[in-house]
């Protein structure tokens, strides 16, 4: 009797095997499973414009070294961030919190001094410094896993 090489094994074995059908099933039950089609981003990650550092939420152009500028609000993570931010004004922000409205830059707390309700920049800065952009991690629709991959933990 003689042995069939590996080959040829192989090739008879793939040539008898067809896919099983694609199921779905919970997310908790997919591990270890492979994916039948690509999965797309169904939002964008960070969903909204967002501070990057602690500090404050203000106009670039008004946020230059020496300014003083009124702080007329505060704003931290999970908070609405709806409020416009006034000409002329700053908002405290920590990081993670939603940029207001009408702000394009945030300075990091390092870069100012503060009296009471106002706010004093130590140094210029550039427009959108230390602002995380919506979708700039992950694209509405980008791809993010693709078809054939296995599903881990």
């Amino acid at each position: 009797m003689s042995m069939l090489p590996l080959g040829d094994a192989r090739a008879r074995i793939l040539a008898r095997m067809r896919p099983l059908s694609a199921t779905r099933v919970p997310l908790e039950d997919a591990v270890g499973r492979v994916l039948a089609e690509s999965i797309h981003a169904g939002r964008a990650l960070p969903g909204f414009d967002n501070s990057a550092m602690d500090g404050y939420a203000v106009r670039a152009a008004e946020a230059v070294e020496g300014a003083a500028l009124p702080v007329v609000g505060e704003l931290a993570a999970g908070s609405r961030g709806d409020a416009p931010l006034p000409t002329g004004a700053a908002m405290r922000i920590f990081t993670g919190a939603p940029l207001p409205p009408g702000a394009d830059t945030v300075v990091m707390q390092e870069n100012t001094t503060r009296a009471g309700d106002v706010v004093t920049f130590t140094q210029s800065t550039e427009r959108g410094r230390h602002v995380r952009r919506a979708g700039s991690d992950v694209a509405l629709g980008a791809p993010v896993l693709s078809a054939g991959r296995s599903v881990q933990i």
